[in-house]
């Protein structure tokens, strides 16, 4: 009698979360509907209460009916949803559907509460919540896609969801390293970070200034940011502390950046790349500001900024393809340093791999040190690399740019690679 009564209470409260879990995630969604129906006063399906019915419908009809008449109910709530759309549309003249679709996912997001699947049903809860909440920033965004940014968006998506399903997830060539799945993986991965950080800078727009804006466009290349802003500042010998302020941000968004990709590839390794990234980040982000809030300081050139809102989409096949060929290159150039000149070996390439980019080093000794390198000795890799990277940029912007702006970069540059240097000791 107690285990009968046990069972009923559990299958009792099981049916209660699914109601109440199924009601919170409809409801949300709700509450943006009747923001939107106050906000812009017009008539459209239903708000808050009828949302949350919706879902409420939902998880009922799959957990307490019958298939047949579950799939009865499901037909007549469908058939509702389009007879109400058709009625709407006659009256008001508006053709858009998002309301309905909207009551159509919230249905089925009842549904999933029903089947018990509730980490599915809240994330579907939460990305329509974000899609209808956000609805000016989207077509803001969308009214600023140009052609080019429309195709790269497209091979993106080809590259990620055709292509790299269809590669084999086999180790070929010396050492295994030559894993077509992986070095793909890698390419979608680095790609994906850069085109986000490009799609954040198209969304943020000019309103939250060149600190945030240069600190994305960090994230995609800092290198070529420096290259852009050494050339203008020589024809704007009269602004020195605003450039110096930009580059240093974006620079220091590697560091950033770098943290995110091992955060991702190699959580062990994770903890020990914290310390010279964030010490050479921090450092960096700190004499950023201090500069800012100088003399002269904030007085953002408006060419400056439209410079970095005007940097061209970071995808495109052709360079997706050069970094899969350099990932792959270095992948094996530092196992095979590793293996024929221990740590040492590894270094060297490291230096070699930060004269141009730091991704494929920080990739491959991620991966590495996922095959059995050390996790010490790919931090110290890493760091390396990103040191070297940091003095590349300081060169390019002493000898291509306005030589006062490139002194001061240059200066604090090199207290972050002491910064840097010196955290090496706790690793």
């Amino acid at each position: 009698m107690a285990v009968f009564l046990c069972y009923n209470i559990g299958m009792e409260l099981l049916i209660l979360q699914k109601l109440v879990i199924a009601l919170g995630l409809s409801g949300l969604i709700g509450l943006d509907r009747e923001r939107s129906k106050q906000k812009y006063e017009f008539d459209d399906l239903g708000g808050v209460r009828t949302f949350a019915l919706v879902g409420l419908l939902g998880v009922l009809a799959y957990s307490v009916l019958s298939p047949a008449l579950f799939a009865v109910v499901s037909g007549g709530f469908f058939a509702l949803v389009i007879a109400t759309y058709v009625v709407s549309s006659m009256k008001s003249g508006r053709t858009g559907a998002t309301s309905e679709i909207a009551a159509v996912l919230v249905y089925l997001i009842g549904v999933l509460c029903g089947v018990e699947d509730f980490l599915l049903a809240t994330v579907i809860a939460l990305l329509v919540f974000l899609v209808l909440h956000f609805k000016q920033y989207l077509h803001t965004f969308a009214s600023k896609v140009n052609n080019e940014e429309l195709i790269s968006t497209a091979e993106f998506i080809i590259i990620a969801g055709v292509v790299l399903p269809l590669l084999p997830n086999i180790g070929y060539g010396p050492y295994g390293v030559f894993n077509p799945y992986v070095i793909w993986l890698m390419v979608v991965f680095i790609s994906g970070i850069s085109f986000a950080s490009y799609v954040a800078i198209k969304l943020v727009g000019p309103k939250k200034g060149i600190g945030l804006t240069g600190f994305l466009a960090g994230l995609i290349s800092s290198t070529a940011l420096t290259l852009s802003f050494s050339a203008q500042s020589k024809k704007n010998t009269h602004i020195v502390n605003p450039y110096a302020f930009a580059i240093i941000v974006a620079s220091s968004a590697m560091f950033f950046r770098v943290i995110l990709e091992v955060a991702v590839l190699n959580r062990e390794m994770l903890a020990l790349a914290l310390i010279p990234m964030l010490t050479m980040g921090g450092v960096g982000l700190v004499a950023a500001f201090v500069l800012w809030f100088k003399k002269e300081g904030a007085k953002v050139s408006s060419q400056m900024q439209k410079e970095v809102l005007d940097i061209e989409s970071p995808f495109s096949l052709l360079p997706a393809l050069k970094f899969g060929a350099i990932f792959a290159g270095v992948l094996f150039l530092s196992k095979a340093m590793t293996v024929w000149f221990g740590d040492s070996g590894l270094y060297v390439t490291s230096v070699f791999s930060g004269l141009m980019d730091v991704d494929a080093i920080t990739v491959s000794v991620a991966n590495l040190a996922n095959n059995g390198l050390a996790e010490k000795s790919a931090v110290y890799a890493i760091t390396i690399a990103t040191m070297t990277n940091t003095v590349v940029k300081g060169g390019i912007f002493l000898f291509l740019g306005s030589r006062v702006v490139g002194r001061k970069i240059v200066a604090i540059f090199t207290l972050m690679i002491l910064a840097g240097g010196i955290s090496l000791l706790f690793v």
